[in-house]
Order: structure tokens, then sequence, then C-alpha cells
């Protein structure tokens, strides 16, 4: 059987195919793998590793190669090789290789994919903050499933989160050799099907980790990021996040945010607003501080972030990074957001949506990545960002009494 335009089959000396796979040049600039297959055989000059997707390489001789995934019996190679070769699976995410080679007709190596108690490394490369804390848990799931020792590469803002919460996992700037298998931990910003089986814009963002690491992982639980220093504040407040990845992606609203934060300094809130950047301009949009708002803005740490957020009341946020990380805190989590479909973040009953109007091109797969923040259906009309435009303030007020509300309930 002649291979699948699924791996890249090319001489032993390896390498990349830019023909085939027009985003290897972001692997080969932003991840650490080795560029050398790692994995011993036993038999000369045959080398497999799992750090790049599975990569083998097998010198000249009568060869025959059969590749395949031992869960589906899907084969991916079968065929006899002469002239030497190097294999590279586009496929980064977790499959159940099974690898048989025969030298003159007779086996003489197989293997089959098995990270149980064997050295694994996460590769998270990407800055967004969302994705990340996610995809850690599931990183933290994958090492409880299979017993392993992880490893981890990750952006040097986020390295506080997992020294305070996953301690047991070890921080690594490089791949080391001994590592068994390396998974690319990529997130939304990177919706081709090469580190997870489907574009994951169509999953909400807590089934991420089982389209990139397999489905029969155990559940990823929920780590709850506790405060490590005390109160400061001790007057009630809560915190808000009115910046995203991009203003499509804020409450474009003209004067929500003012509304609503005026409505909770008179019921005797203090509002912190804890975006990195105080104003954003891009997509013909412009979103500032709301007026009345403490400015908490600014590049600080995510653990100065974490120990304000553990102590709020609740959080008024978008889809976005922070509204990740007061959920993370374990805090009530008012979330308003039309790009994103009301079952895209984590579950909150505060989820604050207009499904009368146009919304949630972020996860339709009609629209690729790059058309979804111009507002697709809409640029240049009356009706552009309806999605968020159309969230009344009103609707956030009501949510606000009913965070209230409950946490009386929960007081009594």
């Amino acid at each position: 059987m002649k291979y699948p335009l699924r791996f890249f089959y090319g001489s032993e000396t390896g390498g990349f195919s830019k023909k085939m796979f027009g985003n290897l040049n972001f692997f080969e600039s932003h991840y650490a793998t080795k560029k050398y297959i790692l994995g011993e055989t036993g038999i000369s000059d045959v080398l497999i590793d799992f750090n790049d997707g599975l990569r083998l390489q097998i010198p000249k001789g009568n060869w025959h190669v059969k590749i395949s995934d031992y869960t589906s019996n899907f084969i991916f190679v079968d065929e006899d090789i002469f002239d030497g070769a190097t294999f590279i699976s586009v496929e980064k995410f977790f499959v159940h290789w099974e690898i048989t080679l025969s030298l003159d007709e007779e086996i003489c190596f197989y293997h089959r994919f098995d990270p149980h108690e064997q050295n694994i490394h996460f590769m998270f490369p990407s800055n967004t903050l969302g994705d990340n804390i996610v995809l850690f848990l599931y990183m933290n799931a994958f090492k409880k499933t299979f017993n392993c020792k992880i490893s981890c590469t990750v952006p040097k803002y986020m390295k506080e989160i997992v020294e305070n919460y996953y301690p047991d996992i070890e921080i690594r700037d490089e791949i080391s050799d001994d590592t068994y298998a390396t998974f690319y931990m990529l997130g939304q910003n990177f919706s081709e099907p090469i580190v997870s089986t489907e574009n994951i814009r169509s999953l909400p963002m807590l089934k991420f980790g089982h389209s990139m690491l397999g489905w029969n992982i155990k559940t990823a639980e929920k780590v709850i990021f506790t405060p490590t220093k005390p109160r400061k504040i001790l007057k009630p407040y809560v915190c808000i996040g009115v910046q995203a990845s991009g203003t499509p992606k804020a409450w474009l609203n003209p004067n929500g945010w003012n509304i609503v934060v005026d409505y909770l300094k008179k019921i005797g809130y203090r509002v912190l607003c804890i975006d990195k950047e105080n104003e954003q301009t891009n997509y013909g949009n412009t979103v500032k501080i709301p007026k009345g708002a403490e400015d908490f803005t600014g590049n600080r740490p995510l653990m100065e972030r974490i120990n304000l957020l553990a102590y709020a009341d609740f959080f008024i946020g978008l889809g976005s990074g922070l509204s990740w990380l007061a959920w993370s805190a374990d805090i009530p989590v008012i979330l308003i957001s039309g790009i994103s479909k009301a079952w895209c973040e984590f579950e909150t009953p505060y989820r604050i949506f207009n499904n009368i109007v146009c919304n949630g091109c972020f996860n339709d797969m009609t629209y690729n990545s790059r058309e979804i923040f111009e507002c697709p259906k809409y640029k240049g009309t009356n009706q552009v960002y309806e999605c968020s435009k159309k969230i009344s303030a009103q609707q956030v007020i009501d949510a606000i009494n009913k965070v209230i509300e409950n946490k009386n309930e929960e007081a009594k």
C-alpha cells in the first residue's frame, strides 16, 4: 500500500517537508524539538522516537516498513524501502502507533507506542493564557492516566503557575535525551488538524486536550489556584477585564461597561480593572478602561492577579484568559461574549450572550481563523459586531444581582 500524504517520507538525512505541511516553519522556529532522532532500537542505524510525532530512520537495505494505528488498524505505511529513509508523521497528536520492520523478509523490530512510566514532554509555545490554563489540566490528566514522569516548556510568565499548582511537573527549556514522546499544546491559535484530531475551534475549550492527547485519558480535574498571600483590600471589590486578544472579542456595547461600573459602585463595590492594557485599538474598534473603574492594569505577574482575584466577590470579563484565571481562582465569573458560542468556554450560570442576533462565528467552521475577527458576515454594514453590541448592560446587571443573591444564600 502506498503511504497516504500523512507522512513525510524522505532521505535518510531526515528534515521537514514544507511542501506538504506549510506550517512546519512554525514548528521549527517555536519548538525545542531535538533535530536528531533520539531512540536507539538495538539495530545499527535504525532510530525511532515520538518527539515530533513519530520519527523513524532506517538505513539502506532490503527493508519492509509497516506503520499503523494499533487501536483502529489504520495503515499509514506498508511498503518496501531500499535506499534508506526517514519518516516524520504529520500527526503530532496522540496516535497509538504500531511499527513493524522487516529486513530481508524477516521481522527484526516491533514497537507499540506506550507512554506508561515514560518521560513525556509537553510544549506550550503559545502565549495565550486561557488555552494554556485549560491544557495544563490535560497535561496533568495524562500524567495520572499513564503514570508518566512529565516535563514541560512553558512561556516565562506562566512558570509560577506550574511551580505553585503543578509542583510534581518539571519545567525544562529543552527536551532531554531520554524523552520518549513530546506533545505540542497549541490551542485555538493553530487551527489546522496537525496537533489535534480536528479543528479545535469546533470544540468546547475543556475538550481541547482530549483531541490532542487521546479520548482515553482521565477526565481533566479542575486545579484551584489558591492565593499565596493574605488579602490586602478589605472593602468588598469586584475585578473586571474589558480587553481580550483583539477587540472583536470585547463587549462592544458603546456605554455598557460604564453603566455596569456605575451600578457596582452604587451597591458598594470597588471596581478594579485588571487588564494588561488600559486601552486597545484594532479592527476598527477602541476599547478603554471604563469610567469610574480603578486602574489596576499593567503587565503584572500572574500570581499578583491570582492573589487579587481570589479575594474578589466575583469577576466580570470576556472569553479571555483573565476569565479562565478567575475560574481557576474559583470565584463566580460573569462571562460576556458574542463572538464565541455559549458552550465554548467553561460552564458558568452567569454566561451573557444574545442568541437572537448573529453570534458565535469563532466556532463556525465555515469561516477560517483569519476571517472571524473581521465580522465576516456583516463587515461594512450597520450590523457589524452585533453579537456583542446587542448585549445590554441590563443583562449584565441581572447577572450581578443573581451572583449576589446566590452568595447570600450560601452564606446563610
